[in-house]
């Protein structure tokens, strides 16, 4: 008994022991051998030796080969198919392979006749000479290794039989042409993919092939695709993608390319769960019909192939996860319920606009959803404004979408955008736009309206393409250049064209394209671009048109209108109502017949800023407002204001073009202030204008003008300008300016428009309740709203001539002054004028005339850059006197001494002629002479002759002199150099006194070359006999004695300095006063 009881514990114990290898055992319709035993825990390995007795034992059998199988609590990895593990089997019809096998050995298949279909797994790398040999009836195989060769699998490992067909992998887009590179697939006669080809079957997710094997001992996860689905609610779960078949672990990480191809029992597809998802390959789902909502919204997701969805029609919305950085714009195709797709907002390759996909900066259009319901979202406020590219297909099918206005910046659009969007009737591009792929309008049947905002259609690619609107209505073509230029190729096709193609189209129905779109700086504020007005309605009826400042696109860029198009109403179109038209201040340009005709245009509003008006800019209009051009205003084109009805015109100094009939038949002029005085020699049609207009031309050019055989004709007199003080009527003010230079700059951060001066106007002088004029440092012009500061440089021409009710003139304010011109205080009631040592011109006779004028003070420019003309002065004061610096008196001397003596004068105005002192510019004591009779008294100077010399004391003797004729040599005591001081004539002739200091007014002299001659040393305070050649400079003076006098005496002393003995109080003499 305890022998029986040991045998079966034995027993028992060996039958729950793991297998050793060689061991055999069978489970179910197979018996394996074991090539390695299970241990701590890890698998085994076995061998697929042969079918069981139980195996055998059928007369039909479907043989399953597992991956795993278990025998005694243990698990095995089946790694390989023995040499002859079937041959023969004749009862054999259908070989399931599972994953983990890797080798089918040597005829392991052969002669098994009845054999008709095999499935291989991806993990198969080698199948063997005559593997399937002899198997007569096979006709089907499945393998789901998507890149075998001729190494992994042996020519000859399968049967010659015709009629077969090898079913590959659909996880591989090259699989079939993998496929046919083998060479023991020959006897193939096709080769498809299917989703039979597979590695696992899971009946509740679906058909799965392995891209990426684990590691096999298990410590890496391997990758899976899924190719088909095997119910067709495999999509309706919740499930992470994991499985696990055994002793291996696998993430789902594809959807593979047509996996569900044409499978219209699928209704929804639930994704979100698909940790490991990275991509929905190509035509994955497509035909899907009955799909109704589809959810990707799964992280890991990256990838979305072309086609992935194409003809799921009961979709109607799908939204990109966050980390898709490859979605194909076809992924959609044929889904003609789609209406919007959605991006989530944290992907960074992708965003959605409205419904429709782009591109993360929403710089590029991918796709517009074919079952986009919104006729017109399409708009200039639903389509992103950074939107510059339009993908190829990209609104395809889209039948529901009306009209479509692309958003200036737009560059091209791709082949077949627009194709069969059989509901599109409208289409505008912008000007920016010039790329056309082929295509694009196959289908387009209803498009009726096409805007190509482009002047001439011959840059156009597309213009080559004869056929490209065939399949259109083809019924009014908007150009944005001349109709002459889309009379040819595909325009002309059209049945209308009209020039009426536009960027932006304002709320007053004025019509802007954008000229340039780089960032720029106009008139001090900052754009992004600039635009002209193209269009604009002739017949809404309205009195008023405002061309706008600037046009801001959606998304906030800003475009400064700086010019106004040719034809603005369109050709042969007139306004039907009498019209005020108003320009933005930023217009520049005015083209060529932007208004020409326009009888009904009757006011005008210019703006600061314009400068050219083009040929017949506003020819044959009825303008019968003031026209009065800004300074700065360049150019007026032939024709530019022909026959108007403007009675006044103002072409200011910044003309530099004025053609011949720019001004012609304008028979209600009365009043031409034309201030540039180089038009005195032109030729100038003056068609209609009446004789007695008046022409107002800058001061100094009247006669030029009138010896002009045409502008001679008109009333011409002096009295042009550019602008007025606070933009005043010409007539109540007296200030009148004209600018010299239009070039701007900055001075201590103030940024001026040029530089101007005061001119002169005829209505100067009838404005007698004015008796002061004041000049600032800056006048401003508001001309037109404008707000420019001109540095003002001095006074023209006859600036106040005649002004006799001007008794001062203030110009302390004016740091820049610079200029006076020509008689330009003359005649007025000034009483003392001082001219800045600024100016550097004076114009003739600039103070003649002035009754009342006394003093004038000529401060010295410090540059000896002035210039002056002739009689400045004359006709002044009965005691006037001018005053210039000592140090130029000689020159302005030599001047004046050629000027005659105006009626009423009793002398000449040479002896009106004085000079000053200037301030530090000597030291407290010197010798002087004036060339001109000096009151030094009056004057308030200390004054002395040097009367008498002392040989033996070396002693000169000084005298106080109060008055002292021309030319004497003096030395100045207790001079003051911190003032300036003036000179003074005496009221009666002086008396020459005895006088030992000889005077140089007019010429320097060599005191060296005088026999004898000293020079007074200004710092020692005496007078010294020089070695070498030292000057006494001109106005200066030196003492003179004779050999005998001088005798060897190198030093003598000034009693004004040195005391002699009894002079007690140092005044140079002994006398009583010492006592």
């Amino acid at each position: 008994m305890k022998k029986q009881l040991l045998f079966l514990l034995f027993a028992l114990l060996a039958l729950c022991a793991s297998a050793a290898p060689n061991d055999v055992f069978s489970v179910g319709d197979i018996t394996y051998s074991v090539t390695l035993d299970s241990y701590s825990g890890k698998p085994g390995i076995v061998a697929v030796k042969s079918l069981s007795a139980q195996g055998k034992a059928k007369t039909s059998l479907k043989l399953d080969i597992p991956g795993v199988v278990s025998y005694n609590g243990y698990k095995y990895k089946v790694g390989v198919i023995n040499y002859d593990a079937f041959k023969g089997q004749s009862n054999i019809s259908v070989v399931q392979i599972r994953y983990n096998i890797t080798r089918i050995a040597q005829s392991a298949f052969e002669n098994c006749t009845s054999l008709t279909t095999v499935y291989m797994p991806s993990s198969l790398t080698n199948v063997g000479y005559r593997a399937f040999g002899g198997c007569t009836a096979l006709r089907s195989v499945y393998y789901a290794n998507a890149t075998p060769s001729s190494t992994s699998v042996e020519p000859g490992s399968f049967p010659w039989n015709s009629g077969m067909t090898l079913y590959v992998s659909k996880a591989h887009p090259n699989s079939k042409e993998n496929a046919r590179k083998v060479t023991a697939f020959d006897y193939f006669s096709t080769i498809k993919k299917h989703e039979y080809a597979c590695d696992f079957i899971l009946g509740e997710h679906g058909y799965f092939c392995v891209t990426k094997a684990p590691l096999s001992d298990g410590s890496t996860r391997g990758e899976m695709s899924l190719v088909g689905v095997y119910a067709d609610d495999n999509f309706n779960y919740a499930w992470s993608g994991a499985y696990n078949n055994g002793i291996l672990d696998f993430d789902v990480v594809e959807i593979a390319d047509s996996a569900c191809l044409g499978n219209t029992n699928i209704k929804n597809v639930y994704l979100s769960s698909y940790s490991k998802l990275r991509r929905i390959g190509d035509s994955a789902f497509n035909g899907c019909s009955s799909i109704e909502w589809v959810q990707m919204a799964t992280s890991s997701l990256q990838q979305i192939g072309k086609y992935a969805f194409k003809g799921c029609n009961l979709l109607t919305t799908i939204k990109l996860p966050e980390n898709v950085y490859s979605c194909s714009a076809y992924f959609v195709d044929g889904c003609t319920k789609l209406g919007y797709i959605s991006v989530d907002s944290k992907n960074t390759n992708y965003a959605s606009y409205n419904g429709i996909l782009y591109d993360k900066g929403l710089t590029i259009l991918f796709r517009c959803p074919e079952g986009y319901t919104y006729k017109k979202v399409l708009d200039s406020n639903s389509l992103p404004p950074t939107l510059k590219k339009v993908g190829n297909y990209a609104f395809e099918y889209c039948k529901y979408v009306e009209e479509i206005y692309f958003p200036y910046g737009l560059t091209s659009f791709g082949i077949g955008t627009f194709r069969y969007c059989s509901g599109l009737t409208t289409l505008q591009l912008p000007s920016s736009h010039t790329g056309w792929g082929e295509g694009s309008f196959v289908g387009a049947t209803a498009l009726d309206v096409l805007y190509v905002n482009q002047e001439d259609a011959y840059g156009l690619e597309v213009s080559r393409r004869v056929n490209e609107f065939d399949d259109c209505k083809r019924g009014t073509l908007y150009v944005g250049g001349w109709i002459s230029s889309f009379n040819w190729g595909p325009w002309a096709k059209w049945k209308n064209c009209k020039r009426e193609a536009y960027d932006y189209l304002a709320t007053n129905g004025l019509r802007y394209t954008i000229i340039n779109g780089y960032a720029q700086t106009v008139d001090g504020e900052k754009f992004d671009g600039s635009a002209k007005l193209f269009y604009a309605p002739h017949n809404t009826g309205k009195s008023e048109i405002v061309i706008q400042d600037y046009i801001t696109l959606p998304g906030g860029k800003k475009y400064a209108v700086t010019s106004v198009g040719t034809h603005v109403f369109g050709t042969g179109n007139t306004l039907s109502v009498k019209t005020n038209l108003t320009l933005g201040k930023h217009v520049r340009t005015i083209a060529e017949q932007a208004f020409l005709d326009q009888t009904n245009l009757v006011g005008l509003k210019l703006n600061p800023n314009l400068k050219v008006i083009g040929v017949n800019g506003f020819g044959n209009c009825r303008i019968a407002t003031d026209v009065i051009l800004p300074c700065g205003f360049t150019t007026l084109e032939s024709h530019a204001f022909y026959n108007n009805s403007f009675k006044r015109i103002l072409i200011p100094s910044s003309v530099t073009k004025m053609d011949s009939k720019c001004i012609a038949k304008n028979n209600y002029l009365q009043e031409i202030i034309l201030n540039n005085a180089q038009f005195a020699y032109n030729y100038i049609d003056l068609e209609n204008v009446p004789k007695s207009c008046k022409l107002y031309v800058p001061a100094g050019s009247e006669e030029a003008f009138k010896k002009n055989q045409y502008w001679g004709t008109l009333q011409v007199m002096e009295g042009a300008y550019d602008f007025t003080y606070q933009d005043a009527d010409p007539y109540n003010t007296i200030y009148h300016m004209s600018v010299i230079s239009h070039s701007p700059f900055t001075i201590d951060g103030v940024t001026y428009a040029g530089k101007a001066r005061y001119v002169y106007h005829p209505a100067n002088k009838e404005r007698t309740n004015i008796t002061q004029f004041t000049a600032t440092f800056s006048e401003t012009d508001y001309t037109h709203g404008a707000n420019k500061k001109y540095m003002m440089t001095g006074f023209g021409d006859r600036a106040l001539d005649m002004c006799t009710q001007i008794q001062n003139v203030e110009t302390g304010k004016m740091k820049a002054f610079v200029h006076i011109g020509r008689r330009a205080f003359a005649n007025t009631s000034i009483k003392n004028f001082e001219v800045p040592d600024t100016c550097v011109y004076l114009g003739d006779e600039a103070f003649v005339g002035c009754r009342q004028l006394s003093e004038l003070v000529i401060w010295r420019n410090k540059n000896w850059t002035r210039k002056w003309g002739k009689q400045l002065y004359g006709q002044n004061a009965k005691d006037f006197y001018c005053y210039v610096p000592l140090r130029e008196y000689n020159t302005y001397k030599e001047g004046v001494l050629d000027w005659e003596k105006l009626e009423g004068e009793t002398i000449f105005p040479v002896d009106r002629l004085n000079a000053y002192i200037e301030k530090s510019s000597i030291s407290d004591d010197r010798t002087i002479s004036v060339d001109y009779p000096v009151d030094w008294k009056a004057s308030g100077l200390k004054a002395y002759v040097v009367h008498q010399f002392d040989n033996s004391e070396q002693m000169a003797y000084t005298k106080q002199v109060a008055s002292t004729p021309a030319g004497t040599g003096l030395l100045l005591k207790d001079f003051d150099n911190k003032l300036d001081i003036k000179l003074k004539r005496p009221s009666t002739t002086p008396s020459t006194p005895t006088n030992l200091l000889v005077g140089t007014p007019r010429e320097r002299v060599d005191v060296y070359r005088q026999s004898v001659g000293y020079v007074f040393d200004s710092r020692k305070k005496f007078f010294y006999r020089p070695r070498i050649s030292e000057y006494s400079e001109v106005y200066s003076a030196y003492l003179k004695l004779s050999s005998f006098q001088a005798g060897s005496v190198t030093h003598i002393n000034i009693d004004l300095y040195s005391q002699i003995t009894g002079d007690i109080n140092g005044d140079g003499e002994v006398n009583v006063s010492d006592v």
